[in-house]
């Protein structure tokens, strides 16, 4: 069975590049947008995968039973995201690809950031496009997300957020890889929604832990004053503060045993998986 996997070349998609690898899975094509910038897996075809290119995306998935579309570009404008996921998805179906594995956004129907609506309408499609499918919830985002209150925090005294009473189950990538390339290398997950959550649920008194500095619980506009001292744009702060009102919601707030069911292991906890991501993150 000939598996592909899109975005090959970045974080998500290269970990479960490495992940299907290990479980001696092959042959394996990885599609991505620059192959002089392929940073190369042994046994890994690789193959233009351009989502604004459709007709070479096309022929690289030629003969392929499953393929991941990797849709993890998050902070990406969904004006932009949509039309390049669609259009992905569209042709995967056209290329004859046997099952369309897409990322989507964690706990999604109760989610109400608007930047993450589009997902809703790319799950709709895949679930239409033709062939069998599986969507891979994923909160892949979410332990960057954390970790950049702790490295803010770090560089304040204090970690700041309107998190009062919220909670929250991040997964760690490694994790998220591996169940995708369990997924990806079975028939029998097709036509399957997965809710891929971490094992626990954390606060932001735990984040506070983590940085070793005080916890100061705001209201949305108080954020939004901190926040300008990182000259962010307005509409990125608006955002940040967009996902903190699911934050104190229910939202993602559950942990699932999807995860561990898949990978057949305890997965990382969720504080560890924070700390991963605070130790990568890029200096104040």
């Amino acid at each position: 069975m000939t598996i592909a996997v899109t975005g090959g070349n970045g974080e998500f998609g290269r970990a479960v590049l490495e992940a299907l690898h290990k479980r001696a899975c092959e042959p394996l094509v990885a599609t991505v947008r620059d192959l002089a910038k392929v940073h190369r897996i042994p046994g890994v075809s690789y193959r233009p995968g351009d989502f604004d290119q459709p007709d070479s995306l096309r022929a690289s998935l030629s003969g392929v039973d499953a393929v991941l579309i990797n849709a993890t570009f998050f902070g990406a404008d969904p004006s932009l995201r949509y039309p390049r996921v669609s259009s992905a998805i569209r042709t995967a179906a056209e290329a004859g690809v046997g099952r369309i594995v897409l990322t989507s956004w964690p706990d999604l129907e109760r989610a109400t950031l608007p930047a993450v609506q589009d997902y809703k309408r790319l799950e709709a499609l895949a679930t239409a496009s033709g062939p069998a499918w599986t969507i891979l919830r994923l909160s892949y985002g979410l332990p960057v997300a954390l970790a950049r209150d702790v490295v803010w925090a770090k560089a304040g005294g204090e970690l700041v957020a309107p998190a009062a009473g919220a909670r929250v189950t991040p997964a760690d990538v490694s994790d998220l890889a591996e169940a995708a390339a369990v997924v990806l290398a079975r028939h029998e997950h097709g036509d399957a929604i997965y809710e891929l959550s971490g094992p626990d649920s954390i606060t932001w008194e735990h984040l506070a832990e983590l940085a070793g500095l005080p916890l100061r619980a705001v209201c949305d506009d108080e954020y939004r004053d901190y926040l300008t001292r990182f000259s962010l744009p307005a509409e990125v702060a608006q955002q940040l503060i967009d996902m903190y009102a699911d934050f104190r919601s229910d939202w993602a707030s559950k942990p699932t045993a999807t995860m561990r069911e898949l990978i057949g292991h305890l997965p990382v906890p969720g504080i560890d998986a924070v700390s991963r991501q605070v130790s990568r993150f890029p200096a104040l």
